[in-house]
């Protein structure tokens, strides 16, 4: 008799980024504290050999370009499991990393759960998910202490290179959004979920280490606010006004911090670029949280419930 092999309740996407040294120590870390019940997949751009012959171990998929987003793409729609797990390079996997945010999705609209990234040197708290704040969008809510809460945070999101998703939703969104920048993809993915009635949990058990001290896309830049400023005037209300109210409050509030001000500034410039994103996203198409169908897959059935059913038979 033919076997064949278990569904895996999650699949983990870890994408050959442009450094190969970084990719190779990420997958390591997954695959020494690999999970049940989950498969590996290393998305890449056609162009990787497999050097450690893990063929067996991982299923390789190939994108359309080398890019994060690219991978990610190919990775959701090659993916088996209920739940899809992105693990960039220069993050790594630790012990029973993946348990605590996979209990998230319990939350019937939790679209996409944040784990903590840590650094790696110190166990310092770079991020536990991301907030928008006056001074600044898409900031990282770190902290010195040990311990992250999500009770003071209730709206944030997820860095798409440290992130798990419901299959289903990754898959709209990457279908739906056509940035290919990487911070572009994590801020607008967000907002898009955001309006098709999911959220963002914080997996507060959940640890990733980083190599690095700061999180992935997090170097101020003018281009970064006026991005992130024309993506959120798609989702909110937009145009000049805002777009120069918003720069004057972000730099009032980074006076203090010179490496923050060109970032501010270029919140006003965020019109010019309003149009053209607009294009880039499909809102509408992203699939939608039905509260009232998602409450019943969960639910159990009462006698009224199971008596009814035994009727309709």
């Amino acid at each position: 008799m033919t076997k064949f092999p278990p569904i895996p309740r999650l699949s983990i996407v870890v994408p050959v980024g442009r450094d190969l040294a970084t990719f190779e120590k990420t997958l390591i870390s997954v695959l020494e504290n690999q999970p049940e019940a989950a498969e590996i997949l290393v998305c890449h751009d056609g162009h990787y050999d497999d050097p450690f012959e893990l063929d067996g171990e991982v299923r390789f998929i190939t994108g359309a370009s080398n890019s994060v987003v690219d991978l990610v793409a190919a990775g959701a729609l090659a993916a088996n499991g209920r739940f899809v797990h992105v693990l960039a390079g220069g993050l790594q996997a630790t012990e029973g990393w993946t348990d605590s945010a996979i209990e998230k999705f319990e939350i019937y609209d939790a679209g996409v759960v944040a784990p903590v990234i840590r650094s790696a040197l110190d166990q310092q708290i770079l991020a536990a998910g991301w907030s928008d704040t006056a001074g600044r969008l898409c900031k990282a809510n770190a902290s010195t202490q040990n311990q992250a809460s999500a009770k003071s945070r209730k709206v944030i999101g997820a860095y798409l290179s440290a992130s798990f998703w419901r299959r289903e939703v990754i898959r709209s969104v990457t279908e739906t959004c056509d940035l290919r920048n990487e911070l572009d993809a994590t801020y607008a993915y967000e907002l898009m979920i955001r309006a098709a009635g999911w959220r963002c949990e914080l997996a507060e058990q959940s640890s990733i280490l980083s190599e690095e001290d700061s999180v992935p896309c997090d170097t101020p830049s003018m281009g970064r606010g006026k991005r992130l400023r024309a993506i959120r005037s798609c989702f909110y209300q937009g145009g000049w006004s805002v777009a120069c109210k918003a720069s004057a409050l972000a730099t009032l509030a980074n006076l203090l911090n010179p490496s923050m001000l060109s970032e501010s500034i270029g919140q006003s410039l965020a019109p010019t670029l309003e149009s053209k994103i607009a294009k880039s996203l499909r809102t509408s198409d992203v699939v939608p949280c039905n509260v009232d169908e998602v409450r019943m897959i969960h639910q159990l059935p009462t006698v009224g419930m199971a008596a009814a059913v035994r009727r309709a038979a």
